[in-house]
């Protein structure tokens, strides 16, 4: 099992569940399994694709929807988790990477719903922001309400559902900053909504600020672009759910850790040779 650091942050490799073409886009697809036990398992889910099936994200690969099709198919890695059925316990947005659990059972569905219920689970994130800030450690509790004809959340302090997110800093890379953001809460879009309204613009961020992203023109000296039109290093959000905590009481519940995606990892690697560490 390999590992990287970045800073004192300490990321790990682990085995996959893979799935053919076409049931995840065009080309077949892996995610790496993080957990399994008699209860749940998780998977590291990549950014862009979406948990569950909703309005916001018709048209976008749907993970639960493959799982269940391979169930049927009795697909040999599935078969050996001992499933039941597949039942959901949170949804992480469709734009964000990382930790995803499902539950194995209705009774451990009900067990882990009801953990997320009393706030018994610790959602801890890791995002690359800007910020004219110099505040290392930030709270916000703005009410959440969805939008009523927009794909998207807004604070709302009469319809809006309570969520407090606190926001850590870890390290800088001159203009752009390493975070860690943890809640009990995980409202939809609410890290990203939270985010901006505490000054901190998300690399790749589009809808709730104008978070850039990040070319290796913009960063490292003399570059000179060969042919065609340059990408940006990590085309995706870059905030990844990194870890989930269990803190119910008389269980002893394993947690998960979600190792950073191959593109989050490369750009942390390129602003750390190109830019240096500072803080």
């Amino acid at each position: 099992m390999g590992a990287f650091f970045v800073s004192s942050v300490m990321y790990k490799s682990v085995p996959f569940i893979s799935f053919p073409e076409r049931y995840l886009g065009e080309r077949p697809v892996k995610f790496p399994l993080l957990v399994n036990n008699p209860g749940y398992f998780a998977i590291n889910k990549p950014a862009g694709i979406a948990c569950f099936r909703h309005d916001w994200t018709l048209g976008t690969p749907d993970i639960s929807m493959a799982l269940r099709r391979e169930i049927l198919n009795e697909k040999p890695q599935l078969k050996a988790l001992g499933l039941e059925g597949l039942f959901r316990v949170f949804k992480l947005d469709a734009e964000l990477s990382g930790a995803l659990i499902f539950a194995k059972t209705v009774e451990w569905e009900e067990i882990l719903r009801n953990a997320f219920g009393s706030r018994q689970i610790v959602f801890k994130y890791h995002f690359l922001a800007t910020t004219e800030s110099d505040e290392r450690e930030r709270f916000c509790d703005l009410p959440l309400a969805q939008h009523s004809n927009q794909e998207r959340m807004l604070v709302s302090h009469k319809t809006g559902k309570k969520c407090e997110t606190r926001f850590r800093y870890l390290r800088s890379f001159k203009r752009y900053q390493l975070w860690e953001a943890d809640t009990s809460d995980f409202r939809m879009h609410q890290l990203r909504l939270h985010a901006s309204e505490r000054d901190l613009q998300i690399v790749g961020e589009d809808l709730y600020s104008k978070g850039e992203r990040i070319f290796l023109s913009m960063i490292k000296r003399g570059y000179r672009q060969n042919k065609g039109t340059e990408e940006p290093i990590y085309d995706q959000l870059a905030a990844h759910l990194v870890s989930v905590e269990f803190k119910v009481p008389d269980q002893e519940l394993p947690g998960v850790f979600a190792p950073l995606p191959r593109g989050f990892e490369v750009l942390l690697k390129f602003l750390e040779r190109h830019r240096g560490p500072r803080g």
